[in-house]
C-alpha cells in the first residue's frame, strides 16, 4: 500500500464494521457493487489507473484546458484517505438501499453514471465561472476528489421521495427537510475548510436539475423505471400480488429527535426502506424489522404455482 494509506486505516475497519452491522445482503447490488470498487481503488488494487490523487484529480485547468476528460469519472472514486473514504460510504450505504429498491438496480447504476459525469461537468462550470467572474485563478486550480458531489445529488433525491419532516443537519442541527442538504452544505463548509464548496453545490444543483428541471425527462426518453420494471416483470414473471415490501407509517414522538419527519399514514403505502433523519443504529433496528416482516410476508402469502405444483404431485 502506498504511504498515504499507510497513514492509518482506522477508515476501512469503521466501514467493515458498518457493512456487517447493515448486512451485507440487504444493500443491493449496485450499490454494494460502488463500495466494493472504491474500497479497492482506495487499497491500490488498481494502481495503473489510480496511482495518486494528483493523477487523478479534478480541475477546471487540468481537465477544459488540457482535455483530460477522464478525470470527470476517475477522480469521484478516489479518496484522499481512509476517514474521507467512510464518511462518503457509510452515506452512499442508506442512500444506495432507498433509492435502489425505489428505482432497482438498472436504472439506479444509469442514475449515477449520469450523475457522476453531470456533477463533474457543472463542477468544472462552476469553476471556470467564478475564475472568470472574481478573476481569481485559484478557482481554476482546484483540484478536487471523492464521491461526495454525487452524494449531494442523491441526497436531493432522498429528500424529495421521502415525507417532509425535519431532519438533523450533521447528526444534531434539526432543519425543515427541504433546506437540509443547503444547511449541510454551509456546515460542511465550516467544519471542513478543505472540503470542494462548489464540488458540494455541483451535486446539489444536479440533483435539484433531476427533480425540478429537464434531466430526469431526458433520462427517462432513453431508460425510465417504468421501462426497467417492464422488462423485469416480462423476463421473470413477477406478479405486483407477491411483492413483499410491507407499508408502515411513523409516529412523530416530538422534539427534535432522529425520528422527527411526519410521515402519511399507513394507506398511503409509504415504504419501509425510508431512513432519513434517523441515527444509523434505529436504521439498523428499521432494517431487521423490515427483515422479519419479509420473512412473515413469505409464509402468508406463499408462492401460488408453487402450491400447484405441490398439488399435482399429490393427486399423481
Amino acid at each position: 500500500m502506498s504511504g498515504r494509506r499507510n497513514r492509518g486505516n482506522l477508515g476501512l475497519i469503521l466501514l467493515g464494521s458498518q457493512l456487517l452491522n447493515v448486512g451485507v445482503n440487504r444493500i443491493p447490488p449496485v450499490t454494494l457493487a460502488l463500495i466494493a470498487a472504491q474500497a479497492a481503488i482506495f487499497m491500490d488494487v488498481f494502481p495503473k489507473y489510480f496511482p495518486s490523487a494528483s493523477a487523478v484529480c479534478m480541475s477546471s485547468y487540468i481537465v477544459w484546458y488540457h482535455k483530460r476528460w477522464e478525470r470527470l469519472f476517475l477522480s469521484a472514486l478516489f479518496h484522499a484517505d481512509d476517514m474521507h473514504l467512510y464518511f462518503n460510504m457509510s452515506s452512499l450505504i442508506w442512500k444506495g438501499i432507498f433509492l435502489e429498491k425505489k428505482f432497482k438496480s438498472v436504472y439506479f447504476a444509469y442514475l449515477i453514471s449520469v450523475f457522476t459525469a453531470l456533477t463533474s461537468v457543472v463542477y468544472i462550470g462552476l469553476n471556470i465561472l467564478l475564475e472568470n467572474a472574481l478573476e481569481d485563478h485559484s478557482y481554476g486550480m482546484q483540484c478536487a476528489v471523492g464521491f461526495s458531489g454525487v452524494l449531494f445529488a442523491l441526497k436531493v433525491l432522498v429528500t424529495h421521495y421521502t415525507p417532509p419532516g425535519r431532519h438533523l443537519a450533521l447528526g444534531f442541527i434539526p432543519v425543515p427537510s427541504r433546506w437540509i442538504y443547503w444547511v449541510e452544505l454551509i456546515l460542511i463548509q465550516l467544519v471542513t475548510p478543505n472540503a470542494s464548496f462548489t464540488g458540494h453545490l455541483a451535486g446539489i444543483l444536479v440533483g435539484l436539475f433531476y427533480i425540478k428541471g429537464p434531466l430526469k425527462p431526458l433520462m427517462d426518453s432513453i431508460i425510465s423505471p417504468e421501462m426497467v420494471n417492464n422488462y423485469r416483470n416480462h423476463n421473470t414473471g413477477y406478479r405486483s400480488g407477491n411483492s413483499h415490501s410491507s407499508n408502515y407509517s411513523y409516529t412523530d414522538r416530538g422534539g427534535y429527535s432522529r425520528s422527527t419527519p411526519s410521515a402519511p399514514p399507513p394507506e398511503y403505502g409509504f415504504r419501509q426502506e425510508y431512513t432519513g433523519g434517523l441515527s444509523e443504529d434505529e436504521q439498523y433496528r428499521r432494517a431487521q424489522q423490515e427483515s422479519l416482516r419479509e420473512q412473515t410476508n413469505q409464509r402468508l402469502y406463499p408462492d401460488l404455482d408453487e402450491l400447484r405444483r405441490h398439488r399435482m404431485r399429490h393427486y399423481n
